[in-house]
């Protein structure tokens, strides 16, 4: 993290609206290449190693940060790890589908995905935004 004389510098809640963003639009392109074979084999491999990457290291640095700053958020981050799990299992489908060379189903999970993911995302920015917005001293590991 970047700190000049205890201010912040970078507003971490709208940093991750923005990502948030970026996977927003990638899904939408998966959703519109899921018909293309390869292409959509490559896209999915893609977007799909980088949410994992994203919701482990939420699990694994940013909400045992905020669970010792802000203890009152238990019950919020609770939901937001299970919602992790939930979307780990759809895109696993979705891996699974894809790798079998016939994804017929693909599209049925993209739609259950896109459903899911945007209400974790919309729940999460409700969330955190605001109160990382106002931090300043955040995990190095992040």
């Amino acid at each position: 993290m970047t700190e000049h004389d205890g201010e912040r510098l970078v507003a971490w809640g709208d940093e991750l609206v923005k990502l948030h963003d970026g996977f927003r639009r990638d899904l939408a392109e998966l959703r519109r290449t899921s018909r293309l074979g390869p292409s959509l084999r490559e896209h999915c491999l893609t977007f799909c190693e980088a949410l994992h990457a994203h919701h482990t290291g939420e699990d694994a640095v940013l909400f045992p940060h905020l669970d010792r700053l802000h203890p009152e958020l238990a019950s919020v981050l609770t939901r937001l790890r299970d919602e992790h799990q939930v979307v780990a299992r759809i895109l696993n489908r979705i891996r699974t589908l894809v790798d079998s060379g016939a994804p017929d189903g693909v599209e049925a999970e993209l739609e259950r995905l896109t459903e899911d993911l945007e209400a974790h995302l919309d729940h999460e920015e409700r969330e955190l935004v605001p109160l990382l917005n106002q931090m300043i001293d955040m995990p190095e590991d992040l």
